[in-house]
């Protein structure tokens, strides 16, 4: 069993999935939702000049299930696009955080090299001699 914590993030493997869930979304479901409005727009409501009060009734909820499917479809693909904009967001912030850390890690490789030059060049101001 491993002592590590935390996790590992690869960023272009998040902006890959961004890229990928954006591209379902604009290429598969909005264009789907598009061609089925189409669809359905044109074609008039079955039961709709029926005499049966229950056939009228079906076409009626029918119709009304069909227009809360589409309406989330716009809520699903709404919560797509905003998870793919999430998932880049992720992987930016975490390519912003590997600069900054790296910064730091050179800042401090940096002033270790300083301070250990500046140790070298001392002097015991006694003796003289080097410390």
């Amino acid at each position: 069993m491993s002592d590590q914590r935390g996790f590992a993030v690869d960023p272009q493997a998040v902006r890959a999935f961004a890229a990928d869930l954006r591209h379902d979304l604009d290429v598969h479901l909005s264009s789907e939702k598009i061609q089925t409005l189409h669809i359905f727009s044109g074609a008039q409501m079955f039961g709709a000049t029926t005499r049966s009060p229950v056939v009228r009734q079906a076409a009626a909820d029918y119709y009304a299930r069909l227009l809360e499917l589409y309406d989330l479809l716009d809520v699903l693909l709404h919560n797509g696009a905003v998870m793919a904009q999430a998932a880049q967001d992720i992987a930016d912030a975490y390519a912003d955080a590997d600069v900054m850390s790296q910064e730091q890690v050179d800042g401090a490789f940096g002033s270790a090299k300083r301070l250990s030059a500046a140790d070298a060049q001392a002097v015991d101001p006694k003796t003289g001699r080097p410390v």
